[in-house]
């Protein structure tokens, strides 16, 4: 069964737009800004569909983008003077980097109220492709009437998974990992396999869920068992059209739940960065 992430999506947007109403919008807008390095046509892809979701909330979107790899002391110069900016309350860094410029001391630059993709140690948001994967699995353990994530609800993560084997697969800093520190932060257990797992796909034929985010084609109708549920959070372009991990119709008829490829985790883990962004915004404006 194909999960509708566009009705968790809706009423996601409806509520950060009723959080919009609460601040001075209309004298004071909602800035959050973008740092990308040489953007391929995913990485560009992924840009204009977050500017786009921005703008329609009234949110303004600043994409700063370089056609070279600049010096890692200018990229952190640019990073800090936008993030110190009163008018900025968000600031993100586009992933993937070029290896000059990868490094984990980046987001040190950007103060703690404005990382809103939730990386930063202590920080007061949650990682949108984590609150995403967790929305979808409280989905469907509730018959598709519950998907809001409480504070409380590590107790109903651990009664309702304790018993599911769940298998993660890419580990990268964008999705992977970020995926990871959240389920286990909800005390949920998990195996991840990579690029150098041996045989990763023993792990998935065994798997109840199976989360992907790696960007390749690792998973096929042969290696899952019937009844799994399937989450793709793995994107890259072939024949000119985006593709996920899988393809639907080899899973469809084996898998009891399935993300779209399309419309699917892609666009409900912008709607919770924008969540963020608002978030972000509210606290500092007050």
């Amino acid at each position: 069964m194909k999960i509708d992430c566009q009705i968790l999506y809706d009423q996601l947007l409806d509520d950060v737009r009723q959080k919009l109403n609460k601040g001075n919008i209309a004298k004071i807008p909602p800035k959050m800004v973008i740092f990308s390095i040489a953007p391929d046509k995913l990485t560009q892809i992924f840009l204009k569909q977050k500017q786009k979701l921005a703008e329609s909330l009234g949110i303004v979107c600043q994409i700063i983008s370089y056609d070279q790899v600049p010096l890692f002391q200018q990229f952190a110069t640019d990073i800090r003077t936008s993030a110190n900016s009163r008018k900025t309350h968000a600031v993100i860094i586009q992933r993937p980097l070029p290896s000059e410029l990868t490094s984990a001391t980046l987001e040190n630059f950007i103060p703690l109220l404005k990382e809103v993709e939730g990386t930063k140690y202590k920080t007061p948001y949650q990682s949108p492709v984590g609150l995403a994967t967790l929305s979808i699995l409280k989905y469907i353990a509730t018959d598709f009437n519950q998907w809001k994530i409480k504070p409380k609800d590590t107790e109903f993560f651990k009664r309702h998974f304790k018993k599911k084997f769940i298998v993660l697969a890419g580990r990268g800093r964008t999705t992977g990992s970020p995926i990871a520190n959240t389920l286990v932060q909800y005390k949920l257990a998990m195996v991840i396999t990579h690029s150098h797992t041996p045989n990763p796909e023993n792990f998935y034929r065994q798997a109840d869920i199976v989360i992907t985010s790696t960007g390749k084609p690792v998973i096929t109708a042969e290696n899952i068992k019937q009844g799994a549920t399937l989450i793709n959070f793995g994107y890259r372009r072939e024949d000119d059209k985006t593709v996920g991990d899988y393809l639907e119709s080899e899973v469809e008829e084996k898998a009891a739940y399935y993300t779209p490829v399309i419309h699917g985790t892609g666009p409900l883990s912008l709607a919770y960065l924008m969540k963020n962004v608002v978030d972000a915004y509210l606290r500092q404006e007050k």
